[in-house]
């Protein structure tokens, strides 16, 4: 597949006409992002069955990538354990559906909200899933978002970001106080011009770009 590399405007408007003219629902794009997410870890490990990793999710769609990619490691044979901020409620429709998803097959779960972070320790999980922001980031990040990813950047963990580093602009590729540091990111769809700028090469590590079904025109466009 070709690279295009794109502002986050850009691969918002794709999505947009990507749901609403053509039919293919946001809903599907995320099932194919969460696959490609396990997909690349199968590529990067020679296995990984009993391999513990934690899926990081925020309530947005990223969360929602993350939590279907949970499944796809669970089915792999992985450990797998999805730590969530924010309650369920507030996370976005498609997101919540695939939470719903993961109780039902009682993945482990747990709201990070609800625990006190001295408790969680990310040395304890080899693999780790960034899923907590996305692109949609702005400004600085603080909070048990902060405390959190500061254990990630400690945790000398493997570190796949899903769609981008969470803390790092996807346009400019600055780097507001802090950023999560990953060993690879993959994009879905198209890369972001972050990536290439700033920060972003030092934050994203390897870079691949996935395959999640967007008609090959938008590819041809200038």
């Amino acid at each position: 597949m070709e690279i295009k590399v794109l502002s986050s405007s850009e691969i918002s408007a794709i999505e947009e006409e990507t749901e609403k003219k053509l039919g293919i629902s946001r809903l599907i794009l995320m099932e194919n992002a969460g696959r490609s997410i396990a997909e690349c870890l199968k590529k990067r490990f020679t296995s990984l069955e009993k391999r513990a990793v934690v899926i990081l999710a925020g309530k947005g769609n990223n969360g929602g990538d993350g939590f279907v990619a949970a499944r796809y490691l669970f089915n792999a044979g992985a450990y797998v354990k999805v730590f969530y901020l924010g309650e369920p409620e507030k996370f976005t429709a498609i997101a919540f559906t695939n939470y719903q998803i993961l109780l039902k097959m009682n993945i482990e779960t747990c709201c990070l909200r609800s625990i006190s972070m001295k408790k969680i320790d990310m040395k304890d999980y080899p693999v780790i899933v960034d899923a907590i922001f996305g692109s949609g980031i702005r400004g600085e990040i603080l909070g048990i978002e902060a405390e959190l990813i500061e254990k990630v950047n400690r945790s000398e963990s493997f570190v796949l970001c899903a769609d981008i580093p969470s803390g790092l602009n996807p346009d400019t590729g600055e780097v507001s106080g802090l950023a999560v540091k990953g060993r690879v990111t993959l994009g879905f769809g198209f890369a972001k011009r972050g990536f290439y700028k700033g920060k972003g090469p030092e934050y994203c590590g390897d870079i691949e770009i996935a395959d999640i079904g967007f008609p090959r025109f938008f590819y041809n466009k200038n």
